[in-house]
């Protein structure tokens, strides 16, 4: 099969041809119809990159063949995602549903070969069949939605209550779609790029700023009518969790989604003053694809725009160079079967 494979540490990408994968036991092989660029994938490629390794986590496809011990639902010819893991199933992270905290713990496109190929295989017990209602490039949004879903979900967000995410890329456009489809408002979304502040205007944002050219503070207090009690960092950048907790009103909540790979540094005495709470979020659990699943189906999540980009093997070492290099783009997709 045709592959995109790291060359080294030095990020780069490089269309290739592979052995085909042979479904384990429990485990079943999908031909990869789209998935999504990540970025931890950006920061991984960079920072861990090992030459040979197949990323990609963000996968829809379908079943082609299946292993010993597989569920007869997933059929051959069934449309699905998944919760990209393996872990040994039996811990006491993977009973309660964080098979991401097991000490066997792999992800899909890092400990193992992911979707930036032709095949994939992937562990039957993280399936999830994909409604007919959701088509096309947009079967490789859900991984990312259900992290933007986890993240809020963590933050305690209720309908009706106002909102800052900082961070427009393709995770701060999720957590903006979701927080319109769970009745939040008004959403502040701030961010550098116009391309990204028209993405989440499009995607529910009630007001957008450009932090660099205004100052957000000030521009939250005219758009909100007082400091946010919920700010939401996406970006990963460091410096932004301290700006959230800068911006947070007493008593409020900063959730930080955004991956930073890096040192960062911030002022406990911010936190400490406000006594503000600080969650973190990492993956998601079940539900979090149910919810999504659900949400995507019934048209009370909406995505429209947020894949900006589709791309074919071929020239995916192209895009990705480009957005390791800082392309400000959404959500970028790769269709294996694109010439």
């Amino acid at each position: 099969m045709r592959a995109a494979v790291l060359t080294g540490a030095d990020g780069r990408l490089e269309t290739t041809e592979v052995e085909d994968p042979v479904p384990g036991a429990g485990q079943v092989v999908a031909r990869v119809s789209a998935c999504g660029i990540c970025g931890s994938d950006l920061h991984i490629a960079g920072a861990f990159g090992v030459a040979g390794t197949i990323m990609g986590h963000e996968i829809a496809g379908v079943v082609e063949g299946r292993g010993d011990g597989v569920d007869r639902r997933w059929a051959p010819g069934t449309a699905v995602t998944a919760r990209p893991f393996t872990s040994c199933g039996h811990c006491a992270a993977c009973e309660r549903g964080r098979a991401d905290h097991c000490a066997e713990f792999r992800l899909v496109g890092f400990g193992r070969p992911g979707g930036f190929a032709e095949l994939v295989a992937l562990s039957a017990d993280e399936l999830y069949a994909l409604p007919g209602s959701v088509t096309g490039a947009e079967q490789a949004l859900v991984e990312p939605l259900a992290v933007a879903r986890h993240g809020l979900r963590r933050t305690g967000l209720e309908p009706g209550e106002a909102l800052v995410v900082v961070g427009a890329g393709p995770i701060g456009l999720a957590t903006t779609a979701w927080a319109r489809a769970l009745g939040a408002g008004p959403v502040l979304v701030s961010d550098p790029l116009a391309t990204r502040r028209a993405l989440a205007t499009r995607l529910g944002a009630d007001t957008v700023v450009d932090p660099v050219g205004e100052d957000l503070a000030d521009a939250c207090r005219s758009a909100l009518g007082a400091p946010p009690a919920l700010v939401v960092e996406c970006s990963g950048r460091p410096g932004l969790i301290g700006q959230a907790m800068e911006l947070c009103a007493v008593d409020g909540r900063v959730g930080v989604v955004g991956a930073c790979m890096t040192r960062d540094t911030f002022v406990p005495y911010t936190g400490l003053a406000k006594e503000l709470d600080v969650r973190f979020a990492l993956y998601y659990d079940r539900r979090d694809f149910i919810d999504t699943l659900g949400a995507l189906d019934d048209g009370s999540l909406v995505v429209e725009g947020l894949v900006t980009d589709v791309v074919g093997l071929d020239d995916l070492p192209e895009m990705f160079a480009r957005l390791v290099a800082g392309a400000g783009t959404g959500k970028v997709v790769v269709t294996p079967g694109k010439r």
